[in-house]
């Protein structure tokens, strides 16, 4: 797996970003920040500071465009974030991350849920490094477009990829099965 697959799916309240890790200096910078829980202004220079390094190794420079993203879309600005998901989806169209992402940045723009449940599925086919993560994204762009049933599935399948992860368990209480219907609690 390549440093730019590996990649971990950060949740800030139902949906995060995906920081793409480990990475050498100066792009580990960029992924510390990416990590952060509420990344400042500072956290955002660390990544830009990162990607105007001409020496970058392009897997580098893609993972810390990702982190860029996943900064920016934790500091609300949703389509500097979406750029960023862009650039990287162009340069490396099978990156699975960044459209899984890209598709986390649209679902919280309103009115966009449907072309986020299609970049986080398109993500899912190129295999993202943490698919459940991907799939609990997809859950809750599902959920917002008042698709209880797939929501319900893809939170399940979330559970099942990662059992020790709390987050799909949780929200799975929140429905209930009356005769193959899904409801939401």
């Amino acid at each position: 797996m390549t440093r730019a697959g590996a990649a971990g799916l950060l949740l800030a309240a139902v949906l995060g970003g995906c920081a793409v890790q480990p990475l050498p200096p100066p792009a580990l910078a960029c992924q510390q920040a990416a990590e952060a829980t509420k990344p400042g202004s500072a956290a955002l220079a660390r990544c830009s500071r990162s990607l105007a390094d001409p020496r970058l190794p392009q897997a580098d420079r893609l993972a810390s465009l990702v982190n860029r993203g996943v900064v920016r879309l934790k500091r609300g600005d949703l389509a500097g974030a979406a750029d960023d998901f862009d650039l990287a989806i162009r340069a490396a169209p099978s990156f699975a991350d960044a459209w899984v992402n890209k598709g986390i940045a649209l679902s919280r723009q309103p009115g966009r849920e449907a072309e986020a449940v299609a970049l986080i599925s398109h993500g899912i086919e190129l295999g993202p490094a943490r698919p459940a993560r991907a799939y609990f994204a997809r859950a809750a762009a599902h959920e917002a477009l008042g698709k209880p049933r797939e929501a319900y599935e893809d939170y399940a399948q979330a559970a099942a990829l990662d059992p020790d992860w709390a987050a799909p368990v949780e929200e799975l209480k929140r429905f209930k099965l009356v005769r193959r219907k899904v409801l939401r609690a």
